[in-house]
């Protein structure tokens, strides 16, 4: 399961896929609200995600976030195994349980796992996205031409 901080952080992705290269940086103020994000929340994903390199910070009176390199070569995977990790890892800070020789099997199912929606996610750039939503927004604008 994804948490919801890793929703936010792949929405402000998505939000800052969306306006490169034209529009420039974002706001906090921006993405949050475009994104219904909780902006004290954003602010650390941000610098998160600043960190493992997937955007940049500008100063300056027009500056904001950006992303740091082109939307195509940032995954959706990417910004998950930065957030979330591994999907499938055992429980931690639980007592051991006995293991049993059926216990590898488990453990191969959750490699797996894993292995697979690494892959899957890591196929979807987020330039792809941009014009998916992109696409979506328009098909929802009203034409009252005759």
């Amino acid at each position: 399961m994804i948490s919801n901080k890793c929703h936010y952080a792949l929405r402000a992705m998505l939000e800052l896929a969306k306006r490169q290269p034209t529009a420039g940086p974002a706001t906090i103020v921006d993405i949050a609200e475009a994104q219904h994000i909780p902006a004290r929340f954003l602010e650390a994903i941000l610098r998160e995600l600043k960190q493992a390199g997937l955007t940049q910070s500008i100063r300056g009176k027009k500056g904001g976030y950006a992303l740091a390199k082109p939307a195509r070569q940032i995954h959706v995977g990417d910004v998950i195994n930065i957030i979330e990790g591994a999907f499938f890892t055992p429980a931690t800070g639980e007592a051991p349980s006995p293991t049993s020789p059926d216990t590898d099997v488990f453990e191969s199912l959750w490699d797996d796992a894993n292995a697979a929606l690494d892959q899957l996610f890591s196929r979807i750039n987020f330039e792809e996205l941009a014009e998916k939503a992109r696409a979506a927004a328009m098909a929802n604008v009203l034409d009252y031409s005759i």
